[in-house]
């Protein structure tokens, strides 16, 4: 079924008019413009919780690191 009217005109709606051409360039650009500051948003999300998870990371891998003081023998590695 076409979507055409019997006429084979395309009927046009009443009181709409083409939109102006730098409106529209316009609305792109702030539209563009919205989703660059989304994206470096959510880079900068993300180099943050990297940062934060490699920092706990670090302070759970060294703390304690010169306990005990002396060499501990392990007979489990030896034994075999």
């Amino acid at each position: 079924m076409s979507a055409r009217q019997k006429g084979g005109q395309p009927t046009k709606k009443p009181g709409t008019s083409p939109p102006n051409s730098a409106d529209t360039v316009k609305d792109e650009f702030q539209a563009i413009q919205q989703s660059a500051k989304t994206a470096i948003s959510s880079e900068w999300d993300y180099k943050l919780a990297l940062f934060i998870i490699t920092a706990i990371a670090f302070i759970t891998r060294f703390w304690g690191i010169n306990h005990p003081n002396e060499v501990v023998f392990d007979e489990v590695h030896f034994g075999k």
